[in-house]
């Protein structure tokens, strides 16, 4: 895994140099993420998750999902599509079936690019964000057992540092830090804002 330095520091990769078309793209994305998968350090639940991006009319952008509220975890928050990996699945599969149950996204119309680096969620799950690059014919339909609705988020938002703060936020009657984004009514914050700082830190050659 790796902590991002201050991402005010850094670059922005969707600024004016950012590549438009799907090609360019996967060139980037390829060159700049890991070919396999972090492990799961031992005591952790392993766990995956597709960043799925499309490129659509010049610009790129991710799909996150909003969990219903009913759901015993996590309800209510902004996420990716994944869940627990099965015993005996790879990381990519688990992370195309998940996103298959949540919001019909069919694996053929994904291509995988890589692995991003794995982070740590309330201390008890190990994540392997996949990076995807996904078909922009793609119909999504979101799964109302677990997804309220799908958000898609440009690029060009999600990957400026402009948008990142930290924010010491409570839960459950727990205190701690957490990488917060912003994007208009919606509060991403979490592993998902951790996955998405990160990919900008990767983005700009940060390992720190």
């Amino acid at each position: 895994m790796i902590m991002p330095a201050n991402p005010q520091n850094h670059q922005n990769p969707t600024a004016s140099q950012a590549p438009v078309s799907p090609e360019a793209w996967r060139k980037l994305m390829t060159e700049r993420v890991n070919p396999t998968p972090e492990k799961a350090p031992d005591g952790l639940r392993a766990s995956s998750v597709l960043v799925p991006v499309i490129i659509d009319h010049e610009r790129p952008y991710l799909i996150l999902t909003k969990r219903t509220a009913h759901l015993p975890s996590h309800a209510g928050q902004i996420c990716f599509p994944g869940g627990k990996i099965e015993q005996g699945e790879a990381v990519l599969d688990a992370a195309l079936r998940e996103s298959r149950e949540e919001i019909s996204l069919s694996p053929d119309l994904v291509e995988p690019l890589g692995f991003l680096p794995g982070v740590v969620a309330a201390g008890k799950f190990h994540i392997a964000p996949v990076l995807g690059l996904v078909n922009p014919d793609v119909d999504l339909v979101a799964n109302p057992a677990e997804v309220e609705r799908i958000l898609p988020l440009p690029l060009d938002i999600a990957l400026d540092h402009r948008h990142f703060r930290e924010e010491t936020i409570s839960n459950h009657g727990q205190y701690y830090k957490t990488w917060v984004i912003d994007h208009h009514e919606e509060y991403i914050w979490g592993a998902t804002a951790r996955i998405i700082v990160q990919w900008h830190a990767v983005l700009n050659g940060v390992t720190t």
